[in-house]
């Protein structure tokens, strides 16, 4: 029986709560990785406070436009799938990256509902090469969580979205891309596309 804060359910409430800025009082303009994590992060909280496992409609069409806006799904995407391009013609590149982010924008938003975090402890940020890493425990009932948000921006000022996350040492970057690895292997890409959508459909139809 899966717990109810597993590594995966957990990766798609944790990128919600980087992404789910509020409409009345948003992240404000030139950030810090670190503010951009705490606000959204208690934005998520108080929407959520007090409402069922599934997100109301009205509500769930405000997240998806929400979580375009402040993840750089492209960015994910392209350090997923790129690593299999070189095999695979450009039109099937092209489909992979769109469904890839079709399905972890889906899920995201779905589990959002059920799995929410009681409480974050912001831990600092460390710089790397490319972006900054916001270190945080996220607490779910008696399980303790360690949540590594790495932010990235696409030129200087620009504001800071998420690019990747780190989940108990669980790189999801890395982690798609072994999953996909043993998939074409034991399978043709057509066949693992479909087996995607499928996936989806399964979230979509969850209401």
């Amino acid at each position: 029986m899966e717990k109810s804060f597993s590594k995966p359910l957990l990766v798609s409430f944790l990128l919600l709560s980087l992404s789910l800025l509020s409409w009345a009082a948003p992240v404000k303009k030139g950030a810090t990785p670190m503010e951009v994590v705490k606000t959204s992060n208690q934005q998520v909280t108080d929407l959520l406070k007090g409402s069922s496992q599934k997100m109301d409609p009205a509500v769930e069409k405000k997240v998806f436009a929400i979580i375009d806006e402040v993840t750089d799904f492209d960015l994910l995407a392209d350090r997923v799938v790129t690593t299999f391009c070189p095999k695979l013609k450009p039109t099937q590149c092209k489909e992979f990256k769109q469904v890839f982010i079709e399905l972890i924008r889906t899920s995201s938003v779905k589990k959002l509902g059920r799995y929410r975090a009681d409480k974050f402890e912001y831990l600092g940020e460390e710089p790397l090469q490319e972006g900054v890493v916001v270190k945080t425990l996220a607490y779910y009932k008696a399980d303790k969580v360690e949540l590594n948000y790495t932010l990235e921006r696409r030129a200087p000022g620009a504001p800071w979205k998420i690019a990747n996350y780190v989940i108990d040492g669980v790189d999801t970057v890395r982690n798609y891309k072994k999953q996909f690895t043993r998939l074409l292997a034991q399978e043709s890409f057509e066949k693992m596309i479909e087996r995607l959508k499928r996936k989806i459909e399964e979230y979509k139809a969850d209401r």
